[in-house]
């Protein structure tokens, strides 16, 4: 789907509602319809308003990443190598399982900020993993280099249109289940959550990407007016830090008008911590951003607006926060 000589541009066009519509009956049947909750801002101590969390978090593997790996494994032809895959951790363990349930050989790489959730997960999934370097693109540089000695399959973590499709198919829930958001919050690293939110809605709703201030591949993308170097560090790094945001990515979230929003790092954890006082679920600090900007202040809505906030991510040893 990728096409060769195509531009990101070219591709972002094929990235629309009906695609994923079409592609959402394929992967169906491999995912959970992940719940959403109602509730009022005013149960996390904001100003009172209409408030939705998509909990995207109890899905297969613990995030969205699965709908992106079953589209890539599905969609695509597979090798007798099988696939390969870079991740900050979460696009690994999806990638890890969706082999595991097609019968696919997979080979992931994860640098060493990794967590140990997400490392453990990996490996009880049965992939071959190698924990290489301290970036994701450090990671990423390693699986290329894999993919071109063995001929498996590139899964890439954002920046594949497969990838973003599958992403997509949240927004496609989210739009039944909550048909009166206005706004729709998700975290940002790689891009490819907000990409497939952006082209699932097609302008219907406003979409906003949180991302953290020590890791802002959006914001600087934005700026340049194309994807560029940001930091890549943080409290999310094992989850919102690649080096740039895609340029796929890029193209399709800029078409849909997209926008950013950064959150400090004590924001996110804070977000974290509301999360599990107020409705005891956990999330990791990269399914947070999103919260945190609403809890923060960053993003302020108008009374009356209906805002749905996706928190992805329960690849964490933190349980409790101490309370």
């Amino acid at each position: 789907m990728t096409g060769a000589g195509l531009s990101a541009a070219d591709v972002a066009t094929v990235i629309n509602r009906q695609a994923i519509t079409s592609i959402e009956s394929l992967i169906r049947p491999y995912l959970r319809r992940t719940p959403v909750v109602q509730l009022d801002r005013a149960d996390f101590g904001l100003q009172p308003g209409p408030l939705v969390l998509k909990l995207e978090q109890l899905q297969h593997t613990g995030s969205f990443k699965a709908r992106g790996a079953f589209a890539n494994l599905l969609l695509r032809d597979i090798p007798a190598a099988g696939v390969v895959a870079a991740s900050g951790g979460n696009h690994g363990v999806a990638v890890a399982y969706a082999a595991r349930t097609l019968g696919v050989p997979a080979r992931i790489y994860v640098p060493s900020v990794s967590s140990a959730a997400k490392i453990s997960r990996i490996r009880g999934y049965g992939a071959h993993l190698v924990v290489t370097g301290s970036s994701y693109d450090d990671a990423l540089a390693a699986s290329q280099e894999w993919a071109a000695s063995s001929g498996a399959l590139t899964v890439h973590a954002f920046d594949q249109a497969e990838t973003i499709l599958g992403a997509g198919t949240l927004a496609a829930e989210l739009g039944e289940q909550a048909p009166t958001a206005a706004t729709v919050l998700a975290s940002v690293g790689g891009g490819g959550l907000l990409a497939g939110i952006a082209a699932g809605y097609g302008g219907r709703v406003r979409v906003v990407g949180a991302e953290p201030e020590t890791a802002p591949t959006l914001t600087y993308a934005l700026k340049a007016g194309r994807p560029v170097d940001a930091p890549d560090g943080g409290v999310a790094a094992d989850s919102l830090a690649p080096r740039r945001l895609g340029e796929l990515t890029y193209s399709v979230i800029t078409s849909h008008a997209g926008q950013a929003v950064l959150v400090t790092d004590d924001a996110i954890r804070q977000a974290q911590q509301l999360l599990w006082a107020t409705l005891r679920v956990v999330a990791e600090p990269g399914g947070c951003a999103a919260l945190a900007a609403l809890a923060s202040g960053v993003y302020q809505p108008a009374p009356a607006e209906t805002v749905a906030v996706v928190i992805s991510g329960a690849n964490t040893t933190a349980v409790d926060f101490g309370q």
